[in-house]
C-alpha cells in the first residue's frame, strides 16, 4: 500500500484496551444509528398517504426516498469527514444529530414536493456526520482483529432502525389516522405529517447519551497522531488512485449491494400494501420485525464470522464472506415478489435480508482495515458518497422507473422488485470479484510495511 508522507508521530505508552468502554461506545453510536435510520426510513411507510395528499408519482416518491437524501449528502460528505479527521468526532456527530432531527421535523411541515425534497436533503447532511466519524472513532477503540465485529454491530443497527421505523411508524400512523387531522398552534396537519413530528423527538435521548462518550486518542499502531496529521482531500484522492484496483471495485461493488437492499427496503412496504392489501399497521407488525431481525442478524453474523476468519489467518475474509452471502441471497430476491402468499414472500424476504446484509458488516470493515488512521473518515466518506448516490438513489429509483415506465402500472411493483434488486446484486458480485486478487496483494504489502 502506498502511504502518504507525513511527519513521524511521537510514540506514547499505549493505554490498556478496555472492552467494556469500547463496547459502551458501540452501544451509544448504535443508538444514534437506530434513530438516524428511523428518521431516514419512516417515509417508506408513508408513501401512499403522501402520494394521495400531495399528488405525487412513484418516481417523485423515489426521489424523496433516495435522491434527495443522497444529493446534499454527496456534497457535504467529504467536507464533514475532513472535519472529523481533524477535530473532536463526538461534537461533529452531535452537530449532525441536531441537523437531521430538525430536518425530520421539517418534513412534517411540507405542503408540496419541493419543500419535502429540501427537508429530506437536510436529513442527508446531518447523517453524513455519523458513519464516517463513527467508523473512525471505533477504529481507535478496537484492535484491528476486533474491528469487524464492532463495525458490524454499529452498521447492523441501521436495519434495526429501518425495522423500528415500520413498527413504530405503523403504530403511530394508524393511531394518528384514527384521530384525523390534528390542530397545532402553528397549523393543521395530516397524520403522515404528525408521524414525522413524533419520530423527530427520538433524537433527544440520543443527544444526552452521546454527551457521555469520550473522544478516543487517534493512534496509528502504538503511536498517537496529532490533529494536524490529517491529510488534505487531494492526498486522500491520491491514496485512493494509487490503490484504485482495490478501492474502486469495492466502492462500486458494495454500493451495488446497497442499491439492492435500499430498493427492497424502499418498496417492499408498498409491495405488501398493493399486492396483498396489507395496511400500514400490518406492514409494521409483520414486515418491521423481519427487517429488524433479518437485517441485524445478517450484518452482525457477518462481522463476527469475518473476525473469526481473520483470526484463523484468512486474509481476504472480509471480501470472500460477502460474496458467498450475496450468492445465497440472489435466488430468494428473485422469488419473493412473485409468490402468491404474503407469508411465503415474507419468509423469503427474511432470507434476502439475512444473506444480503452480510456485506454491510463484514465487507465495509475492509476500508478501515486497509486505510491509515489519519484519513479513515475521509476514505469511508468517499465510499458512503458513492453508496448513497448509487445505492440509496438508484436502488429505489430503478424499481420506481420500471413500475411507472416499463410495466406502466402501480400493481406491477412485484415485477419491478423481482428484476431490479437481483440485477444490482449480480453487478456487485462481478465488481467485488475483480478486487479479490489486488486486495490480497495490498494486505501482504501492509503487513510487510508494518513496524
Amino acid at each position: 500500500m502506498d502511504l502518504p508522507s507525513s511527519a513521524p508521530p511521537a510514540a506514547v505508552p499505549e493505554e490498556p484496551w478496555s472492552p467494556l468502554r469500547a463496547w459502551l461506545v458501540v452501544a451509544a453510536l448504535s443508538f444514534a444509528g437506530i434513530v438516524s435510520y428511523i428518521d431516514r426510513q419512516i417515509i417508506n411507510l408513508l408513501v401512499d398517504p403522501i402520494k394521495a395528499d400531495l399528488g405525487l408519482s412513484d418516481v417523485q416518491i423515489s426521489l424523496l426516498q433516495g435522491f434527495s437524501f443522497a444529493l446534499l449528502y454527496a456534497v457535504m460528505a467529504i467536507p464533514l469527514a475532513w472535519l472529523a479527521d481533524r477535530h473532536n468526532r463526538k461534537w461533529v456527530i452531535l452537530g449532525g444529530l441536531i441537523i437531521w432531527s430538525a430536518a425530520t421535523f421539517g418534513s412534517g411541515l411540507a405542503m408540496g414536493f419541493v419543500f419535502l425534497f429540501f427537508a429530506r436533503m437536510l436529513v442527508g447532511v446531518g447523517e453524513a456526520t455519523l458513519s464516517p466519524a463513527g467508523f473512525s472513532m471505533l477504529s481507535d477503540y478496537f484492535p484491528k482483529e476486533k474491528l469487524p465485529a464492532a463495525i458490524s454491530v454499529f452498521t447492523g443497527t441501521g436495519f434495526l432502525g429501518s425495522g423500528l421505523a415500520l413498527v413504530v411508524g405503523g403504530y403511530l400512523y394508524t393511531r394518528l389516522a384514527e384521530m384525523g387531522p390534528t390542530v397545532l398552534p402553528f397549523g393543521t396537519f395530516q397524520p403522515w405529517q404528525m408521524t414525522f413530528f413524533a419520530v423527530s423527538l427520538l433524537s433527544l435521548p440520543v443527544f444526552l447519551c452521546l454527551l457521555l462518550i469520550r473522544e478516543p486518542v487517534r493512534k496509528e499502531g502504538n503511536v498517537v497522531l496529532a490533529k494536524d496529521d490529517a491529510p488534505p482531500a487531494l492526498e486522500i484522492l491520491s491514496f485512493i488512485r494509487q490503490n484504485a484496483r482495490v478501492f474502486l471495485p469495492l466502492f462500486f461493488g458494495f454500493s451495488c449491494f446497497a442499491a439492492a437492499q435500499f430498493g427492497i427496503g424502499a418498496w417492499a412496504p408498498s409491495y405488501f400494501i398493493r399486492m396483498h392489501a396489507w395496511t400500514q399497521l400490518e406492514v409494521g407488525q409483520f414486515f418491521g420485525p423481519v427487517v429488524m431481525f433479518g437485517g441485524v442478524a445478517g450484518v452482525i453474523a457477518g462481522g463476527f464470522a469475518a473476525e473469526r476468519m481473520l483470526s484463523a489467518g484468512s486474509k481476504d475474509a472480509t471480501l470472500r464472506l460477502p460474496l458467498i452471502a450475496v450468492i445465497c441471497a440472489l435466488p430468494f430476491a428473485i422469488a419473493f415478489p412473485l409468490v402468491s402468499s404474503p407469508w411465503v414472500a415474507l419468509a423469503l424476504l427474511a432470507l434476502v435480508l439475512f444473506f444480503g446484509t452480510v456485506p454491510f458488516g463484514a465487507g465495509v470493515s475492509t476500508f478501515p482495515l486497509i486505510t491509515p488512521n489519519r484519513m479513515r473518515a475521509q476514505v469511508i466518506a468517499v465510499y458512503l458518497l458513492i453508496a448513497n448516490l448509487l445505492g440509496y438513489s438508484a436502488g429505489p429509483l430503478l424499481v420506481a422507473w420500471l413500475t411507472d415506465n416499463m410495466f406502466g402500472s402501480a400493481d406491477a411493483i412485484n415485477k419491478s422488485l423481482a428484476l431490479a434488486p437481483p440485477l444490482a446484486m449480480v453487478a456487485g458480485l462481478v465488481l467485488v470479484l475483480f478486487a479479490l486478487k489486488p486486495y490480497r496483494y495490498m494486505v501482504q504489502k501492509i503487513e510487510l510495511e508494518s513496524p
